[in-house]
């Protein structure tokens, strides 16, 4: 046997990734055309050796399990040799390190093809983290022609949950505390139904921003499509009330409102706003900036003042999708050039704020050269999952990385796959993945049901509004 001094070189690459101690097998592929491989994973006083044709390792679940459970807060060490002829070359070691912090048990995530306009074949799955288990909340084999998205649920417990449907269908579907309804969020003088939700931690109300959202496309240079956001504001659904409240200090004529999340504790709102521009003319100023609002959660009413937490104008960037921490230290958000939807933008990457200390920074050490955009906290705060291009620049795959103490980001490893060569043969992108905490409690016969009704229930204007 032939002895290397280099790395094998693997897709996935787990080289040196930090996982939690629940997360599936890593099964991977080496590059390369191997006749067979073998991998040795040694750690405290356990061992799994295994041999397999071809240049495919798949690790058995229950093995994997008794593995990484006895060497929390740890490593393991991977060995991996492949034949080619009559000669086998043994690569050098790597490792893996494992926390004693678990991620959530799930990840709710939208599939759908990477097109424009073409989204027939698309939905939302469950996927287990410490398994390959995939479940259907709602696809288009249940709902055909309907366009589902902005999934979303408070402290990352499905027991409450909202999910957005467009085209044919429309309305959003409502589930708390065993009831499920079906909404429609446009009222008085809004200008668009309500989307991309956001829940109090009181499960009492949701932010909603109302967006008028178009798509144009690129003839040449590095973006393929942008979707504009023409104009945007800000609404708060009272569930207990069924009141759609729109305040005007987020609702201004001249500003673009959008992309709302509260703090944990509940008292305030962060969210993105831009100066209006004329679009699509004007799209390569338009910059967004990231703000935050008192909240009362006794009266339901913002306080009158808006603060600008970081201006478009110092950065010359634009910022999306804020989302706090649950320990309420953390802030990440999306940087691009500009707009408000940065998922076609290949500079887009994830930045970090301390909301003790208001100093923030590039993610880097789990950016990329490609694509990063929507991002998500597990509930102990210690994990992220987010999307990325950086396979292919073409597809959107989900990454998970680990916080540790001091508020590092370790090197992300790609959602793992019972096929290591999945990734090389789907044909669908992963986008908006969400931590939940348990198995999603609704059948989706009984969702489409719901989105099938006619007597969908009208969400009732607050008296005053505009």
């Amino acid at each position: 046997m032939q002895t290397s001094d280099s790395w094998p070189v693997i897709f996935p690459d787990y080289k040196g990734v930090t996982v939690p101690p629940d997360i599936a097998p890593l099964n991977f592929m080496l590059t390369g055309d191997f006749d067979r491989c073998s991998v040795e994973i040694s750690g405290k006083d356990q061992k799994i050796t295994r041999y397999f044709r071809g240049r495919n390792v798949t690790i058995p679940g229950a093995s994997w399990s008794k593995l990484i459970y006895g060497n929390r807060d740890g490593s393991i060490i991977f060995t991996v040799a492949a034949l080619k002829g009559r000669i086998w070359k043994k690569f050098k070691p790597f490792a893996i390190h494992i926390t004693d912090e678990p991620a959530d048990d799930y990840l709710v995530y939208r599939l759908l093809m990477p097109g424009f306009q073409n989204w027939n074949r698309m939905g939302i799955y469950q996927r287990s983290v410490s398994g390959f288990r995939v479940r259907t909340v709602l696809d288009s084999r249940i709902m055909p022609g309907t366009c589902m998205n902005c999934h979303s649920f408070p402290g990352n417990d499905p027991e409450n949950m909202v999910l957005h449907l467009r085209e044919s269908y429309g309305g959003t579907l409502l589930y708390t505390n065993g009831t499920l309804e079906k909404l429609t969020t446009r009222t008085g003088r809004m200008f668009a139904s309500a989307a991309f939700p956001y829940w109090h931690p009181s499960k009492r109300y949701i932010a909603f921003s109302v967006n008028r959202v178009n798509q144009i496309f690129h003839a040449a240079g590095p973006y393929r499509a942008t979707a504009l956001d023409l104009r945007s504001d800000i609404v708060l659904y009272d569930v207990k009330e069924h009141e759609m409240k729109i305040p005007p200090q987020l609702s201004a004529e001249n500003k673009f409102e959008t992309f709302p999340c509260f703090s944990p504790d509940g008292k305030k709102l962060y969210f993105c706003s831009a100066e209006e521009k004329k679009l699509p003319a004007e799209l390569k100023n338009t910059r967004y900036s990231l703000c935050s609002v008192d909240f009362d959660e006794e009266t339901g009413a913002f306080g009158s003042v808006t603060d600008t937490l970081i201006s478009s104008h110092a950065t010359g960037k634009s910022i999306s999708i804020p989302r706090v921490s649950p320990n309420g230290k953390y802030l990440m958000f999306t940087v691009s050039d500009y707009g408000a939807f940065p998922s076609y933008n290949p500079e887009a990457d994830l930045w970090i704020m301390d909301l003790e200390t208001g100093q923030y920074h590039p993610a880097d050490s789990i950016n990329s050269p490609e694509t990063e955009s929507y991002h998500s906290w597990s509930s102990n705060s210690r994990w992220v999952a987010f999307s990325s291009r950086r396979s292919d620049k073409l597809f959107s795959d989900i990454y998970l990385a680990y916080m540790d103490k001091d508020g590092d980001f370790h090197k992300p490893f790609l959602l793992p796959q019972k096929d290591p060569e999945f990734y090389g043969s789907t044909l669908f992108s992963f986008n908006l993945p969400e931590f939940s905490v348990r198995d999603f409690p609704v059948d989706p016969y009984r969702l489409a049901k719901a989105a099938k009704s006619r007597s969908s229930l009208q969400v009732q204007p607050e008296t005053g509004t505009h």
